[in-house]
């Protein structure tokens, strides 16, 4: 099989670039993750990382460094080839971050307890049994192929506008939401892509979306950012910072005042947690016990700026318990430990004994935006040693090392999902586009 590496849509525009240098060469063994060349756009170099493993073919007829060429164009192939037959060398994982070297040092999974009665409750320790794990493996393998579908689709410039990938975080979303019902609700942040998906939406409907067909969630008026469907509780994605927070309290109010046994989820970023609606939102919360869950992902930087340099305090949990909310910081990598925890979160809301946060540290390993400079922020080796903390990867090696399954069937499990994932790009390719007299439809003035 072979997987094409084409010239990427560098930022939010732009129609051609020009390629630099190559990285790697003809002939060269390519892993997932490698930078195979470098490229020029109107404002930045950017580097081309491999999303496959494979042998590196350019053809002779491939442009020339210097050569501005369309986005889309192809500039080399990969002849595709199992990782596992030609594993990494290991790599020094030095982190080069503070907050990286954080994430190792601070106790996870561990209630955050300034004074010790702002917390109650503790954490589940139960292991789910083999068919949930099996189940959370599968969403989080189904989450990362069709973000890699989505940032190759994006290359090839078939994706207008902002496209924030989730690789790298899947246990955040799938740990939360196999907690939830079609009638519990989520609201998200500009990286939606896996709470969409874990939540329900499905993959075709996904991807139609940020193609912009007809056929999407949000029947292609949205794209990446404004993701909804209420249908299966997902009430919504938005590019602004801190809004879920605020909305998913409000959500939680709502199901109060009606007497509904239902739950509603925030899912924000770390630097949401120095907005005021972070404040607000919890205390509200806290003293109305609503049902409703705060879930941090912090990933540690915000766009481009470390979480740990504009933070007093960059332990999240510590925040909430503050506001007398039950706080836990945890390894958001490791999906079993955001199963057990969201699972006594999601029991306490229902019981009406309030809200909870959850600290969820992990780490996006592709940049903020597909198309965006991922280099000057954070070094190769940080990137490096957090992809080396897979939390796909960690699930797998445990099942297995567990006895719970097989490799044979988790293979069959990481085959299945990427066939879905493919076959969603095929139907949103083959969707139809809004049809421009319905522009004004779903609009509402005053």
């Amino acid at each position: 099989m072979a997987s094409e590496v084409v010239m990427p849509r560098l930022g939010w525009g732009g129609e051609e670039a020009s390629l630099v240098e190559w990285v790697k060469q003809d002939g060269d063994l390519v892993r997932a993750g490698d930078v195979i060349c470098r490229v020029e756009g109107d404002k930045a170099v950017i580097e081309v990382e491999a999303l496959d493993t494979g042998i590196l073919r350019i053809p002779a007829d491939s442009p020339e460094p210097g050569a501005k060429v369309p986005v889309g164009t192809v500039l080399a192939y990969l002849d595709v080839v199992a990782d596992a037959a030609s594993p990494r060398p290991e790599r020094s994982r030095v982190a080069s971050s503070a907050a990286s070297l954080a994430v190792s040092a601070s106790p996870l999974s561990a209630p955050v307890a300034p004074t010790a009665p702002t917390v109650a409750g503790e954490l589940v320790a139960d292991v789910p049994d083999r068919e949930v794990q099996k189940k959370l493996f599968a969403e989080m393998v189904r989450i990362r192929r069709v973000e890699e579908q989505l940032a190759r689709v994006h290359a090839a410039g078939l994706i207008h506008g902002a496209c924030h990938t989730y690789v790298g975080e899947e246990a955040v979303a799938t740990g939360v939401c196999a907690h939830l019902r079609t009638t519990d609700t989520v609201l998200s942040t500009h990286r939606g892509h896996g709470h969409a998906l874990a939540k329900g939406v499905p993959s075709r409907a996904l991807v139609a979306e940020l193609m912009g067909r007809v056929t999407g969630c949000s029947h292609g008026r949205g794209g990446s950012m404004h993701l909804f469907s209420p249908e299966v509780g997902m009430l919504g994605t938005s590019g602004i910072v801190g809004p879920s927070i605020l909305m998913a309290t409000g959500a939680a109010y709502g199901y109060r005042l009606l007497k509904q046994d239902r739950v509603s989820v925030a899912f924000f970023g770390d630097g949401a947690s120095n907005n005021g609606a972070f404040h607000e939102g919890l205390n509200l919360a806290a003293i109305w016990k609503l049902p409703v869950l705060f879930v941090c992902e912090n990933n540690q930087y915000a766009t481009e700026v470390s979480f740990v340099s504009v933070a007093g305090n960059p332990n999240v949990a510590e925040h909430g318990a503050a506001s007398g909310v039950p706080s836990y910081r945890l390894d958001g990598n490791d999906v079993l430990a955001v199963y057990r925890a969201a699972g006594e979160a999601v029991r306490r809301a229902r019981a009406g004994e309030g809200p909870t946060l959850l600290e969820c540290v992990t780490y996006r390993t592709r940049p903020h935006s597909e198309g965006m400079r991922d280099a000057g922020y954070r070094s190769r080796e940080e990137v490096e040693a957090w992809r080396a903390r897979c939390p796909i990867k960690r699930l797998r090696e445990r099942l297995v090392a567990d006895g719970v399954t097989t490799d044979a069937d988790l293979d069959r499990i990481e085959a299945a999902m990427q066939a879905e994932a493919a076959e969603a790009v095929e139907f949103a390719q083959n969707s139809p586009w809004p049809d421009p007299a319905t522009a004004t439809d779903h609009i509402f003035a005053g």
